[in-house]
């Protein structure tokens, strides 16, 4: 079950690069850790958190403590990501990096990192997974939205039954994940998903509709959330405790505008 928020939030920590591994051609897994890593909560895949990015002119972000406040030059570039593993022993994070044309500062840094290198994190917050007891599931998704999607497979009962809906580049970005027996997945192929188009919504529209009470979990591309959002509500009356719907970025758009534009529409 989802946790509640916290009041507090953690300061951000400064964590190291410890390895890089390249899952598919568009997916790249950064594993960060470190000294600080002390007291990451367990449970949070698929969480959002912050990644504190330096400025071109640092070697390394300066956080924001409680007692000073960086200069508007040395704030960090702050982009939005989601927990994919966490390793409490080893006590190291995993971090899939969607990499694309137009690349961002999140997936520049990722591309170019090399282990020991600095970043800073922010969170996680609480984690966004299907509640466990529907009768079936509907999961639908870019390739920002995989690594949750994927850390929600991971948790289903092997049991469970239900739809996956994966859009991703290319053929050789398919991913071997533990889907149970019972799930239907479809990897839907889009190279180019900066053009606006309605791949996910079409595929979404013709899943057959099970009988029971369903959970419908759907993140990616901001304009394609909102009208499957639309689609389930209308269509098929799901109740808001029935679904998680969130736009992660909206073509056309950098995360700070996204993320401005999300709040006043409370996707």
């Amino acid at each position: 079950m989802n946790e509640p928020p916290t009041k507090r939030r953690a300061p951000p920590r400064m964590l190291s690069v410890i390895r890089k591994e390249q899952l598919t051609p568009h997916m790249l897994r950064v594993t960060l850790g470190g000294e600080l890593m002390t007291g990451f909560p367990e449970g949070r895949e698929s969480a959002n958190f912050k990644l504190l990015l330096p400025q071109i002119h640092q070697a390394v972000p300066v956080l924001p403590t409680s007692t000073s406040k960086p200069h508007e030059k040395d704030k960090p570039i702050v982009r939005t990501y989601t927990v994919r593993n966490f390793d409490p022993k080893a006590m190291q994070v995993d971090v899939d990096f969607f990499i694309h044309k137009e690349a961002g500062p999140a997936s520049q840094w990722a591309q170019e990192a090399k282990p020991g290198d600095k970043i800073g994190f922010g969170g996680p917050g609480p984690a966004k997974l299907a509640e466990p007891d529907r009768d079936w599931y509907l999961f639908a998704g870019d390739m920002s939205a995989l690594p949750a999607i994927s850390a929600n497979i991971e948790k289903l009962p092997r049991d469970a039954k239900g739809y996956v809906l994966l859009e991703i580049i290319e053929e050789a970005d398919k991913q071997s994940l533990p889907f149970p027996e019972n799930f239907d997945v479809r990897w839907l192929i889009n190279p180019e998903p900066e053009k606006e188009n309605n791949i996910l919504l079409d595929a979404f529209i013709q899943v057959p509709w099970l009988q029971g009470r369903p959970y419908v979990w759907v993140a990616g591309e901001s304009s394609a959330v909102k009208k499957i959002r639309a689609f389930i509500r209308e269509v098929h009356s799901v109740e808001k405790s029935d679904f998680y719907c969130s736009g992660y970025w909206q073509i056309g758009m950098t995360e700070d505008i996204h993320q401005v534009t999300k709040r006043s529409e409370k996707l």
